[in-house]
């Protein structure tokens, strides 16, 4: 049975997972990439255990070892004191959910994940203008001027994706009144006490938190906050920010929390944004994946690890039914959309456990963490036996 042709839109974390998926089962595909290079922007990235099984699965898990940063846990201090509020045990949920809760410099995973695949498929300079759905075919137009047609395409080009408003129009995200702060430190300029004992620290403040953590071994250390503002932020991944107007986002910081902030010489900030949720995924042979289908707040940490899910899933409906592709596609949507759809619920409402943090409530201050309990069906899942069956999916609250 002849393979369908299949292109990819987008070159970046979920296109290039599915591309080494596809290849683990016998199919092959051409991707097409905006940019002059295979890169990401610098920043730290978490990968969860059901989505670390999955990337080993397609043969990736001596790499992604390789490139991963494991913490034995997260501490979690109250952003004003210091005082210790929860602590995560991370190695218990390694052996529970069969593999550790993952960090990464995001150049270091897409890095691994390109070593898998033949770099003649690889097409940069390849910016998308254009897609034409025809009965049996869809015809890509690029800026170059160069055209290629597939019988199925993979829209994986992220949340500004030109194929999804191809074929739905403006998606209307509404703004959260929530914005991030993110900037990378040199390891070996601080103090080792600032991330004791783990390596990974979480700091609470009413409205607001921020994580410190290690990539790299101990050469960087990773910076991402997170606050309600009233202040309208604009969408992106790397505006622009400027240390002092970070700084003051955080007053009077505990010691540890302050040492990294005075460390801060450049910075990027966004706001975040919400999308519907929505079966707008694709329709005959177009297939949205990642960011493209399902952008999600980052508060579960769950963006790159549903792609890679995606990605696994879509390349085992593809191979077990060739002659159909659009079935196959068909198939993978409804198997996909409850569980994402629950993710992201999940991701929208667990930001209240943090920022509804009271830091004088001194006897509900745990109940404000978020718990291993309350994430394990996200982090248990497994893709590789399940992929065809209905994922259960609990109510949230």
């Amino acid at each position: 049975m002849k393979a369908p042709s299949i292109a990819i839109v987008g070159g970046g974390l979920a296109g290039l997972a599915t591309a080494a998926a596809l290849a683990e089962f016998g199919l092959e595909a051409e991707i097409f990439e905006s940019a002059q290079s295979l890169g990401e922007i610098g920043a730290g990235i978490n990968v969860s255990s059901q989505a670390i099984q999955v990337l080993r699965a397609i043969g990736l898990g001596d790499r992604i070892a390789a490139a991963a940063n494991v913490a034995p846990g997260v501490l979690t201090r109250d952003m004003r004191s210091g005082a210790p509020l929860d602590y995560r045990d991370q190695t218990s949920a390694a052996a529970r959910f069969g593999a550790p809760l993952c960090t990464f410099h995001r150049a270091d995973l897409l890095d691994a994940l390109a070593r898998g695949i033949d770099p003649v498929r690889v097409h940069l300079d390849h910016r998308l203008v254009g897609v034409e759905e025809r009965r049996s075919r869809v015809e890509l137009s690029f800026a170059n001027g160069v055209q290629h047609d597939a019988e199925l395409v993979i829209a994986a080009d992220g949340v500004h994706s030109l194929v999804r408003r191809t074929l739905y129009g403006d998606d209307h995200p509404a703004y959260t009144g929530q914005m991030v702060w993110r900037a990378l430190l040199p390891g070996g300029d601080l103090p080792a006490e600032v991330l004791e004992p783990s390596g990974h620290i979480q700091w609470l403040g009413s409205g607001r938190h921020f994580y410190g953590y290690y990539l790299r071994g101990r050469d960087v250390v990773n910076i991402v906050t997170q606050e309600d503002t009233g202040q309208w932020v604009e969408e992106g991944w790397s505006i622009p920010g400027d240390p002092d107007e970070m700084r003051a986002s955080f007053p009077n910081p505990e010691p540890r929390l302050g040492a990294l902030l005075s460390a801060v010489t450049q910075c990027s900030k966004w706001g975040l944004f919400t999308r519907p949720l929505t079966g707008n995924w694709g329709r005959d042979r177009i297939q949205l994946i990642g960011d493209a289908a399902h952008a999600m707040l980052p508060n579960a940490g769950q963006g790159a690890a549903q792609a890679f899910e995606d990605a696994y899933i879509l390349a085992r409906w593809l191979a077990a039914i060739p002659d159909d592709p659009v079935k196959a596609l068909e198939n993978f949507r409804s198997i996909r959309m409850p569980r994402v759809h629950g993710i992201q619920r999940r991701s929208a409402a667990i930001v209240r456990t943090k920022h509804d943090y009271d830091p004088e409530a001194r006897s509900t201050s745990r109940a404000k963490v978020d718990a291993v309990d309350a994430m394990a069906w996200i982090w248990g899942y497994d893709a590789i036996s399940e992929w065809d069956k209905l994922p259960t999916v609990p109510a949230v609250n």
